[in-house]
C-alpha cells in the first residue's frame, strides 16, 4: 500500500455546525469512536473483559525470565527486525493514525511512521552502557579482601498507560528501553486511540516471543486494574490530574511510577531575536499536531519593543497554515472533549479583554479548530493559566526579560521553556532562572525526538523522566554483589570489648588529622581477630 492510496480524496466539507457525537465512547463491552476528520464512526473494538488485565500481566510475567535470559544483543536484534517491518508497513500506520487521530498523511508519516527503527537505534548505545556491570570502588586498606559490583536487573513486568496524542510514537520512549532492559510489557492504550496501540503490539508480537508485549483495551478502570494487577513498574503519560491518581495507586502497590504529565510551555521572545526564524519556530511548536503536545508552546512572552510587529507577523503566518486539502498543516482535535476545552479557553480570553488576531472558531464538519493567535493576554485567563492542548498561542506582552522570566515561572506547570535571542550566552544565563525541566535557546521541545536526551519536568508537569539514561531506573534496578575472600573474621565483628572501643577512638582521631593515632591499629586488629576466633572455638 502506498501513501497516496491512504489519502482521502476530495475537499473536506465546509463547517456546518455539526453536533458533537452523542454515542458513548465506552459502550458496554466495546469501545466506539468517531474519526476527528468528519465524525465518521470507527469500527467498534472489544474491551478486555473482567479478569483479562490480570491474565495479561500473568502471561507477561511467565514470559519475562526467558526474555531476560536472551541477553541485550539478542533482544536488540529481535526489536530491530520488528521495527524494520513496521517501517516497511508505514502506509498502514498512516491510514490508522489518520482515521483515529485526524493527522494528515504527511504528519502521520513524519511523527508516527518513520520513527520506529531510528528511535530504537538511538536507544541502543544508551541502554547498552546503562546495563554494563559497574565495579564498586572498595578500598583494599579499609576493606581488605573484598570486591563488589552492581548489576542492573530488569524490574519484571512494566505497565505502560499511553496517551492519545501520538498513537504510535508514544511507545518509542518507554517501551523500547523497557524491553531492552529485559522486562516484559503490558500496554493500555488510550481509549481514544486503542486501534493504533493494538496494531503496534501485534506488529511487535510477530517478531518477539509470546506475551513479551501484551495489550489490554479499556478506559480508566482498565488502567487502574493494570496497576493493581502485580506489575513491577508503571509508566504513565497524560494529564496532571490523572497522573496524581496514578501515582497514588502505584504508591499503594509500592512500585515505581514514571509520570510525564501536562505542560504549559512558555516561549520568551527578546528584541534581538532572529525575527523570521522565531516566528517560524513558534508557528511550528505552537501548532504542530494541532497543539496537542505536552511540549507545545502555549504562552508567548514578547517584549514591548517588538510586540506590535511580532504579533502581526505571527498572526499572519498562523493564518496561512492550511487546514484543508490532502497535506493540511493543522488537523482537527482528536476528541470532542478537547475541542470543547479549546473553545472555552478562547472565549474566556476574549471575554476578559484578549485581542483575537486570527482563528478563534471551529471549521469543517469534524473536530477542526482554526489556528488561533490571541494578543494582550494575561494570567487571569484560562488560556494562560491552564493547559489548552490545542492550536492556540496566547501572547503576553512584557517590558523586559526579567518580567518575562517572572511571568513564565508563574505557572503550575514546569515542563519546557524557550528563549529566543541572538545573544545565546545571555539566553543561557536567563534560562538558569526558569523553573522547568528543559530550557531551549532558539528552538523548542526538539529533545522529544532524541532518545538519548533527558525529558523531564517540575511542578504539575511531574517528576517523571521520559527518555535519556536517567529514565532507565524505571526499567531496571541496581543489584549489588559483594565477595569476601578473607580467611579471618573482620575485626569489627562481635563481641564488643575495650579493644574495639580503642579502635573506634583511634579511627576517629585519624580522620581528624592525628595520623599517629592509627599506628597501633594493625596490632589491635590482630587482637580483635583472636578474640572473635575464641568466641567461636570456646
Amino acid at each position: 500500500m502506498t501513501i497516496a492510496k491512504v489519502l482521502r480524496p476530495g475537499p473536506r466539507p465546509r463547517y456546518t455546525s455539526s453536533p458533537m457525537p452523542t454515542q458513548p465512547l465506552l459502550d458496554g463491552d466495546v469501545i466506539r469512536g468517531v474519526s476527528p476528520l468528519d465524525l465518521t464512526p470507527l469500527p467498534p473494538l472489544p474491551i478486555t473483559p473482567a479478569g483479562g488485565v490480570a491474565a495479561a500481566v500473568a502471561r507477561a510475567r511467565a514470559a519475562q525470565p526467558a526474555w531476560a535470559e536472551l541477553g541485550f544483543e539478542k533482544r536488540a536484534t529481535l526489536l530491530k527486525a520488528a521495527a524494520r517491518r513496521m517501517l516497511e508497513r508505514r502506509a498502514e500506520t498512516v491510514a490508522l493514525v489518520r482515521d483515529e487521530s485526524g493527522k494528515s498523511a504527511v504528519q502521520a508519516m513524519m511523527t508516527e511512521s518513520v520513527g520506529p527503527l531510528d528511535y530504537l537505534k538511538n536507544w541502543l548505545p544508551t541502554v547498552r552502557e546503562f546495563l554494563k556491570r559497574k565495579k564498586v570502588p572498595i578500598s583494599a586498606l579499609a576493606f581488605p579482601g573484598k570486591r563488589a559490583w552492581v548489576d542492573m536487573v530488569p524490574r519484571g513486568v512494566v505497565g505502560l498507560i499511553a496517551p492519545w496524542n501520538y498513537p504510535i510514537a508514544t511507545y518509542f520512549k518507554p517501551l523500547y528501553p523497557a524491553l531492552l532492559c529485559g522486562n516484559t510489557v503490558v500496554i493500555k492504550p488510550s481509549e481514544y486511540s486503542p486501534r493504533s496501540g493494538l496494531w503496534f503490539q501485534k506488529a511487535l508480537a510477530d517478531f518477539l516471543p509470546p506475551s513479551v508485549v501484551e495489550c489490554v483495551i479499556g478506559g480508566r478502570d482498565a488502567g487502574a486494574e493494570l496497576i493493581r494487577s502485580g506489575v513491577d513498574s508503571v509508566v504513565f503519560t497524560g494529564s496532571s490530574a490523572s497522573g496524581k491518581a496514578v501515582l497514588k495507586l502505584a504508591a499503594e502497590q509500592m512500585i515505581p511510577c514514571n509520570v510525564e504529565l501536562g505542560g504549559k510551555d512558555p516561549a520568551i521572545v527578546l528584541a534581538d531575536c532572529d525575527f523570521e526564524r522565531t516566528v517560524a519556530g513558534l508557528v511550528q511548536w505552537g501548532f504542530q499536531n494541532a497543539g496537542q503536545d505536552c511540549g507545545a508552546v502555549e504562552r508567548v512572552y514578547v517584549v514591548d519593543a517588538i510586540a506590535d510587529r511580532f504579533v502581526e507577523a505571527l498572526g499572519a503566518a498562523a493564518g496561512r497554515l492550511s487546514t484543508t486539502g490532502e497535506h493540511y498543516s493543522v488537523g482537527p482535535l482528536s476528541m470532542p472533549r478537547q475541542l470543547a476545552i479549546v473553545e472555552d479557553h478562547v472565549a474566556d480570553a476574549i471575554a476578559k479583554g484578549a485581542h483575537l488576531v486570527c482563528g478563534g472558531k471551529r471549521t469543517g464538519v469534524g473536530l477542526w479548530f482554526a489556528p488561533t493567535v490571541l494578543d494582550k493576554c494575561d494570567h487571569t485567563m484560562k488560556v494562560v493559566a491552564e493547559e489548552t492542548f490545542g492550536p492556540v498561542l496566547a501572547v503576553v506582552r512584557v517590558k523586559d526579560a526579567d518580567e518575562a522570566i517572572a511571568r513564565a515561572n508563574d505557572s503550575a506547570f514546569g515542563l519546557n521553556a524557550s528563549i529566543w535571542s541572538a545573544d545565546t550566552g545571555n539566553a543561557v544565563r536567563l534560562g538558569q532562572r526558569l523553573d522547568v525541566g528543559t530550557v531551549f535557546v532558539n528552538n523548542h521541545a526538539i529533545t522529544g525526538a532524541m532518545a538519548f536526551a533527558t525529558w523531564t519536568g517540575t511542578k504539575d508537569s511531574g517528576f517523571g523522566i521520559a527518555s535519556g539514561p536517567h529514565s532507565l531506573l524505571y526499567y531496571a534496578r541496581p543489584k549489588t554483589t559483594l565477595v569476601d575472600t578473607n580467611k579471618n573474621p573482620d575485626p569489627w565483628w562481635l563481641p564488643m570489648d575495650a579493644t574495639m572501643a580503642d579502635i573506634g577512638e583511634r579511627l576517629a582521631q585519624a580522620q581528624l588529622g592525628n595520623l599517629g593515632a592509627a599506628l597501633k591499629l594493625p596490632f589491635l586488629f590482630r587482637k580483635r581477630v583472636a578474640t572473635i576466633k575464641k568466641l567461636v572455638s570456646g
